[in-house]
């Protein structure tokens, strides 16, 4: 492929898909093409989803996942219209890219990963499609590792997710949606630290009632907690440090932290 910085794009990706893997030399080509001018465009964003479409799950060269995911990011973040910021019309982009083969592999979800943590602002509709992706990967198996729990804080307090540093109410029906699936097996050490430490985020630093457990954030702890009938040892672990920290709980949950007898 000497010819590779002229030919079309779309001959480039066959000739790179003719044996249905990436390896260390083509992703050494495709990065020299790509950023010769210093940017991405529409053109070479949709080569780049064409090529991992062609080669998802074959053994490719570790390489090629950097650079997707590299490339694509610069592609929404980098752009003159909406520097830093994944604007409406680049979420429906990426997820119609990203949904097109009926799957988010590995690959794309740490794209998606990496534009959350990095990208300034995001939009609605592009939050919520990493926070439904991200759910459906880390429950595929039933338990969340460590590497996945390291995927899980970067979406929640990447400065592109719906709250930044701070946790949102999306964000952390999320964390209760994914400990309620998991709850009991044996997940990772890190979950039940992250569970904790986000939560109690969510409800004693928020902007409406710092420190503060009110009324609204009882009423909504309660329901996610007892929403399965059990009060797990994450969620005890929860309300034992809501209770330490606490300048003020509303007498609803101090109800129930005294009911299960929380230390």
């Amino acid at each position: 492929m000497d010819d590779y910085m002229t030919k079309t794009l779309d001959s480039f990706a066959a000739d790179i898909l003719e044996d249905g893997v990436i390896d260390a030399e083509e992703v050494k080509q495709i990065k020299k093409r790509l950023y010769a001018d210093g940017v991405i465009n529409n053109e070479e964003a949709d080569f780049l989803f064409k090529l991992n479409d062609g080669v998802s799950g074959a053994e490719n060269d570790p390489s090629w996942k950097d650079l997707f995911v590299e490339a694509l990011t610069d592609f929404v973040t980098k752009d003159e219209t909406s520097p830093g910021v994944v604007d409406a019309d680049e979420a429906a982009y990426l997820i119609e890219k990203i949904k097109g083969d009926g799957k988010v592999d590995d690959i794309e979800l740490a794209l998606l990963v990496n534009i959350t943590a990095n990208a300034q602002e995001c939009h609605e509709s592009f939050n919520e499609f990493v926070l439904e992706s991200l759910k459906s990967a880390v429950l595929e198996d039933g338990i969340i590792d460590d590497a996945e729990v390291e995927m899980i804080k970067a979406v929640i307090y990447g400065i592109g997710g719906g709250a930044g540093e701070n946790v949102d109410r999306k964000e952390a029906d999320f964390l209760f949606d994914l400990n309620d699936a998991v709850s009991g097996k044996e997940n990772a050490a890190s979950w039940k630290d992250l569970f904790v430490e986000a939560l109690s985020k969510h409800v004693l630093e928020d902007e409406t009632s710092p420190g503060v457990v009110d009324e609204d954030e009882a009423d909504w702890l309660i329901s996610r907690i007892e929403g399965d009938d059990t009060y797990d040892d994450n969620e005890t672990a929860l309300l034992s440090n809501i209770k330490a920290n606490a300048k003020e709980i509303h007498n609803k949950l101090q109800f129930k932290i005294a009911l299960i007898k929380i230390d």
